[in-house]
């Protein structure tokens, strides 16, 4: 039985792997074909597991409760309800100018959502990406040491970061055998945007830190125990493999400069800073800093040998201070977004209906058609209110916070640092999403929720299994527990 079930799990984990690839390598998943085959195979995966489940009569798929409110947010966003109490609800679509002609509804009738299509099709990517951290979490099994999720993270990521480093280093700028038209000097891998290109490293680099940390750990120990009493070829081994992974980081650094994103870089340093005196908390080992030390000095060095005076003048246009954020475009694009929050401040638009709406609120640029506020955090609240945004992003901070914890805090050796992973990961994008719209970007979206379903599982119901199983007045398992936690 168990045999079979690992079976399931490892056919499932092969299945979510490819989708994740295939997202990736199609553009990021941006094109409605590549995003809708996307939805069908994670839906297909979780209706399987649940007929699975249902069979054997217990359904146990793991999905916390927060995500659910946000659901039934949105769905309420979309249901027919009397034109009395939308604007009661919100009174702006009460103005002459309102957005109430764009729901396509009587006057008797109306929607929360000024575009309830543009919500359905926002609705389902929510529930397959919801559908995908809950399989992500079914899926990890930290005691394994092993998986094939994050290996398949950590290659694609380093996949993606070679293509841009060749693309940038040799101008050979196509992805496949499609000739980009534009950031054609900028490294972007399979990406149409380098910025969605670097947070896509940022989704990805710190697994190779986290394997860093792993090995280290094993290295350090042998050392300490000293010749005769561990493996010295495990030694020997830990040792080569820390310095290969640190080289692999490098690797996946370089890429994110030179994808010459500029809160992609900033966003990047400051999660392998931030995780990696997480790291020295947990370790307390002098050789840590001073090879994080190290791995700056080399990098700022090889920038230097390299150049990156490109890098440097777009950090540079910052001096020109406001004048250059309203040329850009970026902060006349926030402006016009809070425009929208104010006038829709509870409840929102309806999400996935940005677009239909900002051109009400556009001052500036209005030529162009924005479909994204270049923030997800204004986009999101624009669309689902203060109520969405709250529901949304304070429980992804709330488990930031619990996986941060249980790093510090986990006896073992493997599964902390995958937390470990985990947090870089979510650190990095959600910091990158202050200025940008990566998580409106399919693949970037998906692997999102995989490494948040990861985080969830190794820091919340591993460990949860684990103290019920102390707290059981059982103490031959409790001891087979800890033992096992010593040596894991």
């Amino acid at each position: 039985m168990k045999s079979s079930h690992a079976s399931f799990q490892k056919r499932l984990e092969i299945i979510l792997a490819l989708v994740i690839i295939g997202a990736t390598l199609a553009f990021g998943g941006v094109q409605p074909l590549t995003y809708s085959l996307m939805e069908i195979a994670i839906f297909a995966m979780a209706l399987v597991l649940l007929i699975r489940q249902t069979r054997r009569g217990r359904i146990d798929f793991p999905l916390p409760v927060w995500p659910l409110f946000f659901v039934l947010l949105v769905i309420f966003q979309i249901i027919p309800l009397p034109a009395s109490w939308i604007i009661h609800l919100s009174p702006s679509r009460a103005l002459p100018s309102s957005l109430a002609t764009l729901a396509h509804r009587s006057a008797s009738a109306l929607t929360i959502s000024i575009y309830p299509h543009a919500t359905v099709l926002g609705l389902l990517k929510l529930l397959a990406y919801l559908a995908a951290f809950g399989l992500a979490a079914y899926i990890f099994d930290s005691h394994q040491r092993k998986s094939l999720l994050v290996s398949v993270l950590i290659f694609l990521g380093l996949f993606e970061a070679a293509y841009g480093i060749v693309q940038y280093l040799t101008g050979w700028q196509k992805i496949f055998t499609f000739k980009k038209i534009y950031y054609v000097t900028e490294a972007t891998g399979t990406f149409i945007n380098h910025n969605h290109f670097s947070g896509f490293i940022e989704l990805t680099f710190p697994f190779v830190l986290a394997l860093i940390f792993y090995y280290f750990q094993i290295w350090q120990e042998g050392r300490r125990r000293g010749p005769g009493r561990v493996d010295q070829a495990t030694v020997n081994s830990a040792a080569m493999q820390t310095a290969f992974f640190g080289f692999l980081l490098a690797v996946a650094v370089v890429a994110v400069v030179f994808s010459r994103s500029r809160a992609g870089i900033l966003a990047t340093v400051f999660s392998l800073v931030f995780i990696g005196l997480l790291a020295q908390l947990k370790t307390k080992r002098k050789a840590w800093m001073l090879g994080l030390a190290a791995f700056v000095l080399i990098a700022v060095g090889y920038g230097l040998w390299i150049g990156l005076n490109p890098v440097v003048a777009r950090f540079e246009m910052f001096k020109a201070g406001t004048q250059y954020l309203e040329t850009e475009g970026r902060l006349s694009f926030w402006k016009s977004t809070l425009g929208i929050i104010h006038a829709h401040p509870f409840l929102g638009i309806g999400l996935g209906a940005f677009r239909y709406a900002f051109t009400h609120f556009q001052t500036y640029m209005v030529e162009l058609s924005v479909h994204h506020a270049h923030s997800d955090y204004l986009e999101l609240t624009a669309e689902t209110g203060y109520i969405g945004a709250a529901l949304l992003f304070v429980p992804i901070l709330g488990l930031l916070i619990k996986m941060i914890h249980s790093f510090l805090t986990d006896p073992r050796r493997y599964r902390p640092a995958i937390t470990l992973g985990c947090i870089g990961s979510a650190l990095a994008i959600l910091i990158h999403s202050v200025a940008d719209f990566n998580l409106h970007i399919p693949a970037n979206a998906l692997v999102f929720a995989v490494v948040l379903g990861i985080g969830y599982k190794a820091s919340c119901l591993e460990r949860r299994a684990e103290e019920q199983l102390t707290s059981a007045d059982h103490p031959a398992v409790t001891g087979r527990v800890h033992r096992k936690s010593r040596v894991t």
